[in-house]
């Protein structure tokens, strides 16, 4: 199931940074919480649902273009959950200025589907992890 759940999480990502929402919502449960509230961003809260989810991405894809992603760690680090630890680059859309931070995020899945995803807006943050997986040593 492990590595089911790793494979969802690639799989989510991949459509994510494709800017494909809809996609990337196929592997979410429609009652999942998208938890960022460790943010200093404006747009720092917790989502619930899809239509939720949707609203996030969509802000986010207003202001900011160019997603790219640099994984550092996906490792299955309990029977339900995945921790992806890595490097996000974007550019502001009017200001061109580039956007980079380093992060991690812990997915909880059921039954083949997301249902929590946990942001951390630096490894730091994600102070119940690993730490080898909270110090990245391999790219993915």
């Amino acid at each position: 199931m492990a590595n089911q759940n790793v494979m969802v999480v690639r799989r989510f990502m991949r459509r994510f940074l494709e800017q494909d929402v809809d996609g990337a919502l196929e592997d979410v449960h429609p009652d999942a919480k998208l938890d960022w509230s460790s943010s200093d961003a404006p747009d720092s809260g917790v989502y619930t649902g899809h239509a939720a989810w949707r609203a996030f991405a969509g802000a986010r894809d207003e202001v900011l273009a160019g997603r790219g992603f640099e994984f550092a760690e996906l490792v299955a680090s309990e029977p339900d959950e995945v921790v992806l630890v890595g490097r996000m680059r974007e550019h502001g859309r009017a200001s061109g200025v580039e956007v980079e931070a380093q992060g991690a995020a812990v997915f909880t899945l059921r039954q083949g589907k997301i249902t929590r995803l946990k942001l951390y807006q630096t490894s730091e943050q994600a102070a119940g992890l690993p730490s080898s997986v909270v110090r990245p040593s391999s790219r993915h």
